[in-house]
């Protein structure tokens, strides 16, 4: 017991001896910049924030006339109709090379098909089996599969 404690402590201070004779591999410039008086500080920054100092500027404010614009004879009024869309989703087929289908209403739809309406598909490929429907509103509706999902938006009509 009392020789592997000699020989463990032996072998303990060689690698020491090793580890402090082999030289450093680093830059000695790389330490010379961490230790600056504070005129080398000053010039440092003054050179780091060149370009982010502000200029002052004068501005000079000229008063116009406003112009006066023609009013149209009538004004347009947007109408917005509201679009039921009922969306039955079977199931989704993910594949490892990228290409996913949902099946929606009996049809096959790949990630970013649009459907008859202009609203398109997103299948999520992070979260397992999750479809969302982006209406032409901007919004986006999440289906389950096996349930029937009726989405309502509002489309403009242009008249």
């Amino acid at each position: 017991m009392f020789r592997i404690n000699k020989l463990t402590i032996t072998l303990l201070c060689s690698n020491i001896l090793i580890a402090g004779s082999l030289p450093a591999q680093t830059n000695d410039i790389e330490f010379l910049t961490l230790f600056t008086t504070p005129q080398e500080r000053e010039l440092i920054n003054k050179n780091r924030y060149k370009k982010q100092q502000a200029k002052e500027e004068v501005v000079v404010a000229k008063t116009e006339e406003p112009q006066k614009v023609a009013e149209p004879e009538e004004e347009q009024k947007v109408e917005l109709q509201e679009v039921k869309l009922s969306v039955s989703l079977a199931g989704v087929t993910i594949s490892q090379s990228g290409q996913n289908i949902a099946w929606l209403n009996g049809k096959a739809f790949e990630n970013g098909s649009k459907l008859d309406d202009g609203s398109t598909v997103y299948i999520s490929t992070k979260i397992k089996n999750l479809v969302q429907i982006k209406t032409p509103d901007g919004k986006h509706h999440s289906i389950t599969t096996g349930e029937k999902s009726d989405i309502s938006y509002f489309k403009r009509i242009e008249g």
